[in-house]
């Protein structure tokens, strides 16, 4: 583990792991912190609002700008300021500069990346002074960084990206989370392919009818090329609820419509996975 941190109504967890098994990983975490909380406070029911968001961080600077992220977060939530980080215990930071630091934190690679820094007190020290640069630097780009972890899947270069894409498309054998962000990738472009196809605009989907047939049509085509979810459609496509949306596409696709002038314009797309 490289970096976490706990707030009132959400946690952040910055790790890697050896196998792909992530997904089991979380299960575990979630599920125990549930029934324990559920058992101390006396109640019932889920604890989380919804599923995990999973990301995947390329090694490097990447990593990184993610674990100043994490460190930093008590610090924009109003609850301690840069000079007194230390002093919040529900993170990592503070576990850091203990004597007896818990032997599942690993800050080697990222103290690498702040400036050749070793994990040692007077390295850590430094780079307390760096996260106080990070601070009060260019507003931007934190929000930029914002965007990627609430809306993206993947922190890293274009470069690494591509590469990846690749490999998941030859088959290589990557976490199921990693594959479902892929998956929403590659949705988005056959999205603007789509649309494009179809003589349509993005504007288009916003002010049309939810279940208007050239958008049934367009989710159904986009369904068969990478299986995204409904919740995806409801949310990019403007569909409603997602119970419509999957009776609408099951429909589309079992009456064999493919015969349809919208189904002949869509044809294969050109993007490739």
């Amino acid at each position: 583990m490289y970096a976490y941190v706990v707030l009132s109504n959400h946690f952040h967890l910055c790790l890697k792991t050896v196998d792909a098994n992530l997904v089991t990983g979380m299960q575990w975490l979630q599920s125990t912190f549930a029934n324990r909380f559920n058992r101390f406070v006396h109640e019932r029911g889920h604890v989380f609002q919804g599923r995990y968001q999973a990301l995947l961080v390329e090694e490097g600077e990447s990593l990184l700008r993610v674990v100043n992220y994490i460190h930093l977060n008590p610090v924009r939530a109003g609850l301690q300021t840069i000079e007194t980080l230390k002093a919040y215990s529900y993170g990592s930071f503070p576990k850091y500069f203990q004597r007896r630091c818990p032997s599942c934190l690993d800050a080697t690679d990222w103290l690498r990346e702040a400036g050749d820094l070793k994990r040692t007190l007077a390295g850590l020290r430094c780079y307390h002074k760096y996260l106080a640069t990070v601070a009060e630097s260019d507003p931007q780009k934190r929000d930029a960084l914002h965007s990627e972890l609430c809306r993206g899947w993947y922190i890293g270069t274009r470069e690494g990206k591509k590469a990846l894409l690749k490999d998941i498309a030859a088959g290589s054998r990557v976490d199921a989370d990693v594959v479902k962000g892929y998956g929403e990738e590659y949705a988005q472009v056959l999205l603007q392919e789509g649309l494009g196809r179809l003589d349509k605009r993005s504007q288009d989907l916003a002010s049309d009818l939810k279940l208007a047939a050239w958008k049934v049509i367009l989710a159904s085509w986009i369904k068969l090329q990478c299986g995204v979810g409904n919740r995806w459609f409801s949310e990019y496509l403007y569909m409603g609820s997602i119970y419509s949306i999957s009776k609408a596409v099951s429909a589309e696709l079992s009456q064999g419509s493919r015969r349809k002038r919208m189904w002949r314009k869509l044809g294969t797309p050109k993007s490739k996975a």
